[in-house]
């Protein structure tokens, strides 16, 4: 995973830096922001948790977190219905 993808991944899932940050329990948002600009290496515990989230929707859903393409639950889908 390259900085770019971080942080294009992070934007995808509409988290801040800062969010990301207390997700992962780093320091704050300029730690993340260092990451995505290259000033520090992705560790690899941080790159496999996000291509995970990426890759699986079950994990997204795990973590609370989502895409903007991926469907709702079935109890977000009945109150909407």
């Amino acid at each position: 995973m390259t900085p770019e993808e971080l942080k294009s991944a992070r934007h995808a899932l509409g988290l801040s830096a800062n969010g990301l940050a207390k997700f992962v329990h780093l320091s704050d948002g300029a730690h993340v922001r260092k990451i995505e600009n290259g000033s520090r290496p992705i560790s690899g515990p941080l790159e496999v948790l996000m291509e995970a989230i990426m890759a699986s929707s079950d994990v997204r859903r795990h973590f609370g977190l989502s895409l903007p393409d991926d469907p709702a639950s079935k109890s977000e889908q009945s109150m909407r219905d």
